[in-house]
């Protein structure tokens, strides 16, 4: 009795000692690492009010040879487009395990290299899984698909990563579409290619951003998990912090943006959000909300389209063709979704070489808009007629369309305009000329009653007299000097980051080597 009260007292010293250790060599570190909080919180880029800009998404429509490259990337450097959406197929890249072929169907090398070189932002959508893995006919765990995803993922930035700075992991994650989806539609597992994907990412340079793969639509008719669900369990899967960014595609149907969608048959899909009597603008809304609650992502809309078929059946009672249609749709959508939500980045799923009009369309509407701040929706609360604001220093960009009654045009009154007049044109005219706009006059109290029918149209004038628009043009020049300056510091901070996190981590596990080396001599003691 003796002896066991002996043991069970040297034991508890034991214990105290290693607490005692403990708090004397591990909270130490953890008050240094408190004092990377803020080297963290400044390394995060700053959020914007500003509009990014528009991209072009080429998952649907990508180039298949040396020619369509650069005719593609001709084209949408003409639309005015910053940003291009391209796949990077796991499938077809590592048909035969380590070896990669990167251009083995799509031109890749020659993709990326030529995109550079005309100042475009080339966004990688990782998407695919290696059909060697199955040939063996033995059953996969998910240590074994993690260690090939691994290996993949540090070959491409090998190869790449002086050429790509936006990674996507995933497209259309929440969905049935298991060939681009990365994880079947299974937010746990997915969450585990996210984590290892976004650290090796980060580690080779903090500054490129790793987007969270898009999520379709509760109304999509491949939608899989509701995405807001599927948010949701990858956050309490420890997975969010590594997201820079949510991308999402709305998957609507034969609707018009302004209008309610049907709900998906899929009742898993309608769990959480009613979608059936929702805008385009509420359903990324909401989206949008959780984001933000869960820490503060922002949201981008990739895959901005409606299928030749749905443009069909919303061309029922319209004199327009359907490439004017599409470009009326996207022109829309996408005011609603930078005017009324504020998403700053916005692609269209269009093919810039055989649907000419829908990038003229994207040229216009990124010269309007484009490093503009949303003045909000002005009109379209309630009502058919739909009005957005945009301010660039004086100028004011003014976009308008009624959401019913077709070509018909109806007058729509506008007020506080604040000028003489303004001037109009259409969304698919070539380039913003004066040669190709329309003077309309504003009365004395600032109103102005103009004729609008379902086809967007762009208003610009300029406000204020001459010294206060020479102050706005000046006050908005030095706001975008400042948001080039505090980007271009945190990506200096992002490297800072790195080196911290590189080196907490080795604290970390020296402390706990230490720790484990200390206890367990004690433990060796006591048993001798």
């Amino acid at each position: 009795m003796v002896g066991a009260n002996l043991a069970t007292n040297y034991a508890g010293a034991l214990y105290m000692k290693l607490i005692s250790y403990i708090i004397r060599h591990i909270i130490p570190i953890s008050l240094l690492a408190a004092l990377g909080v803020g080297i963290y919180t400044a390394a995060t880029p700053p959020p914007s009010s500003r509009i990014d800009g528009m991209g072009i998404d080429l998952l649907s429509s990508p180039p298949l040879t040396t020619e369509a490259v650069e005719g593609q990337l001709n084209a949408i450097q003409q639309s005015g487009a910053k940003y291009v959406r391209i796949e990077m197929n796991w499938s077809l890249i590592e048909s035969t395990q380590d070896v990669y072929d990167w251009s083995s169907v799509l031109p890749l090398d020659l993709f990326f290299s030529s995109a550079q070189a005309r100042g475009l932002q080339s966004v990688a959508v990782v998407t695919g899984f290696p059909v060697y893995l199955t040939a063996t006919g033995l059953p996969l765990d998910q240590q074994t698909i993690g260690l090939r995803w691994e290996k993949f993922i540090r070959a491409a930035l090998d190869h790449f990563g002086d050429q790509v700075n936006y990674w996507e992991i995933g497209d259309q994650i929440n969905s049935s579409n298991s060939a681009r989806s990365l994880a079947q539609s299974d937010p746990a597992f997915y969450s585990k290619m996210l984590k290892a994907a976004g650290k090796i990412i980060k580690n080779a340079d903090p500054n490129d951003q790793v987007w969270m793969g898009s999520l379709v639509s509760a109304t999509a008719n491949n939608c899989a998990v509701n995405p807001l669900s599927f948010l949701l369990e990858v956050n309490a899967a420890k997975a969010w912090s590594m997201a820079d960014a949510v991308t999402y595609q709305p998957r609507r149907g034969a609707t018009a943006p302004e209008m309610p969608t049907e709900p998906s048959s899929d009742q898993g899909c309608n769990a959480s959000v009613a979608t059936s009597s929702a805008s385009l603008s509420a359903e990324v809304q909401s989206v949008q909300d959780l984001a933000r609650q869960l820490g503060g992502k922002p949201l981008y809309i990739t895959g901005l389209a409606w299928s030749p078929e749905e443009l069909v059946s919303l061309q029922n009672g319209r004199a327009i063709d359907v490439n004017t249609l599409q470009s009326d749709l996207l022109v829309r959508a996408s005011i609603m979704l930078t005017g009324a939500d504020a998403v700053p980045l916005v692609f269209w799923q269009v093919d810039p070489l055989n649907q000419p009009q829908a990038v003229t369309s994207l040229s216009d509407l990124s010269a309007s808009i484009v490093n503009s701040k949303s003045l909000g929706q002005i009109q379209g609360q309630s009502g058919s007629v739909q009005e957005f604001r945009f301010q660039k220093g004086p100028d004011l960009t003014i976009l308008a369309w009624r959401s019913q009654d077709g070509d018909t045009p109806q007058p729509v009154a506008f007020s506080n305009l604040g000028t003489k007049f303004i001037t109009a044109y259409s969304t698919d005219v070539l380039g913003l000329d004066k040669a190709y706009g329309t003077v309309i006059q504003v009365d004395g109290t600032g109103n102005s009653i103009i004729m609008l029918n379902e086809r967007p149209v762009i208003f610009i004038t300029k406000t204020g007299s001459w010294d206060e628009q020479i102050k706005a043009s000046v006050t908005n020049q030095v706001e975008l000097w400042r948001l080039d300056l505090q980007d271009a510091i945190a990506r200096g901070l992002g490297h800072l980051k790195a080196i911290f996190t590189q080196w907490l981590d080795g604290l970390f596990t020296r402390a706990k080597d230490s720790a484990v080396d200390w206890g367990s001599e004690k433990i060796k003691d006591m048993l001798n």
